[in-house]
């Protein structure tokens, strides 16, 4: 899929012109529906979004019009078009659903209550697909298919699984579930949180790669890249040092810069060593991010993931241990790093890292930080919170910013152009945007089962006013329409 080719498509439908239908269904169209294909600009479609300002991620932005017919875009055409609903999108931005890579669901209540209420959150957030870890004791095969049944019943986004992968049962396993459950991304940990994650030494790691490469699919590992002994040597000495009197910026000290550092580095080389393809998830430092820099120009394999947390708070943005994650929250110079590689193009997709629960299941009424559980809800804010940061406070074009939670993620684990696209043939998950909307953020009017927000009082300007899912509008203007789409665990 060259870009010549979709700017020319692009730019010929706008303009009323012809195009080629066997390019268009060879090469945007996942599996396209030829119903719909063939669809002439004179006929009545489902929906229509009017007068916006469409944004092909990889492309540009474009004033043009959208049809919908039977969940899938239909037409982009430069003709104002007829439908069952209309909606007039003027000087409003029309952009792909966007895709949160990074979700835990099910860790502090059943994954059935939050599979129902986070994938709700994430709807009001303009955020169509979620991409979820999925944890298991022994092997996968004696949790997943429940899992899989609860999204395909309860979800209200679609869902890509990532499986996690910290035992020899599962290790054993790995391609089993690439060929029955059709997961292609996994996860590992360098290092783990302890009582709850275990982690995983290089000789683990090559195992995996190993049993990786044996695969015919394309397969990514997904890798929380720390240094598990600098960690553990840093806490034990802050811990020494400051016992309860530990604040926030002690808890950063537990995780120095250099852990993640060297470990992104070492788990690349080993990545290109075993041409092996990687997704480093939630980087959140300076240092990593400028070796990374350097290590991306000779390294196709690496990919990379920082979060919309990193890249709009530092460990000096409250006194309260509500932002407590880890990777900790770091300093402002960590902040304006992150948002240099976003610019430049080392940071590849922006993640949340959310892990929903409530001010008593964080232990927020302890004032020792050691108590005190790291997480944060955060997917209903995502969207809000870069466009804020991003493209209001910094100047970033508004189209770079939807690339990297559309385009990159959808690309990196094998959705695209079913997913994080604008072209015809594309499934109809659609957020539309106003930039100039501007909202003072309250925990108890977003929809996460959490109650509490680590933005709370803080104003955000730029939101999703509408989300579309699979050609239905679920949400519009502040509320829930009542309509549901069908969602499925994205199979790859």
């Amino acid at each position: 899929m060259s870009k010549d080719f979709f700017e020319n498509y692009i730019r010929k439908i706008v303009n009323g012109d012809s195009f080629e239908k066997e390019k268009v269904e060879d090469k945007i169209a996942p599996k396209p529906n030829a119903s719909v294909i063939n669809s002439t600009r004179s006929e009545v479609y489902d929906l229509a979004i009017n007068n916006g300002n469409v944004i092909i991620p990889g492309i540009g932005i474009f004033k043009t019009n959208v049809g919908i017919k039977n969940g899938i875009i239909a037409t982009i055409t430069n003709t104002l078009l007829s439908a069952n609903q209309i909606i007039d999108a003027r000087d409003k931005y029309v952009s792909p659903g966007v895709i949160d890579p990074h979700v835990h669901l099910g860790l502090f209540a059943p994954f059935e209550e939050e599979v129902v209420t986070e994938t709700k959150a994430a709807l009001a957030g303009g955020v169509t697909t979620l991409g979820c870890y999925f944890a298991s004791k022994d092997s996968h095969f004696n949790t997943f298919p429940g899992i899989t049944e609860k999204i395909e019943a309860l979800s209200n986004t679609d869902i890509i699984p990532h499986l996690i992968i910290n035992n020899d049962v599962q290790k054993q396993e790995i391609n089993d579930y690439v060929s029955r459950f059709f997961v292609t991304s996994f996860k590992l940990y360098m290092n783990g949180v302890p009582g709850i994650m275990p982690d995983v030494d290089d000789a683990y790691i090559l195992d995996v790669f190993e049993k990786i490469k044996k695969n015919d699919k394309k397969c990514i590992v997904c890798v929380h890249a720390e240094n598990r002994d600098i960690v553990r040597r840093a806490t034990a000495m802050i811990k020494e040092e400051m016992a309860d009197m530990a604040r926030l910026t002690d808890w950063s000290r537990t995780h120095p810069e250099m852990a993640e550092e060297e470990a992104a580095m070492r788990i690349s080389y080993l990545a290109k060593k075993t041409e092996v393809d990687i997704y480093l998830v939630h980087i959140s430092s300076a240092d990593a991010i400028k070796s990374l820099r350097g290590i991306k120009q000779s390294n196709k394999f690496v990919n990379i993931e920082t979060t919309s947390p990193y890249l709009s708070l530092n460990n000096k943005s409250t006194r309260s241990n509500i932002i407590k994650m880890e990777p900790p929250i770091r300093s402002a110079m960590d902040v304006e790093e992150l948002w240099t590689g976003i610019i430049d193009g080392t940071i590849d997709t922006v993640g949340t890292d959310n892990v929903t629960m409530t001010v008593g299941e964080k232990n927020l009424s302890s004032t020792n930080i050691w108590n005190v559980m790291p997480g944060y809800p955060a997917t209903e804010t995502h969207l809000p919170v870069l466009l804020n940061e991003g493209v209001v406070k910094r100047s970033i074009p508004i189209e770079k910013i939807i690339e990297k939670v559309t385009k990159r993620p959808a690309e990196i684990f094998g959705v695209y152009p079913r997913k994080g696209s604008m072209m015809i043939g594309s499934d109809a998950d659609i957020t539309i945007i106003d930039l100039n909307k501007a909202k003072v953020i309250n925990a108890g009017t977003l929809h996460s089962r959490s109650d509490f927000s680590i933005y709370e009082g803080k104003t955000l300007q730029g939101w999703p006013v509408t989300t579309i899912k699979s050609g239905k509008i679920v949400y519009d203007n502040d509320r829930f329409t009542g309509e549901k789409a069908k969602c499925n665990y994205l199979k790859r």
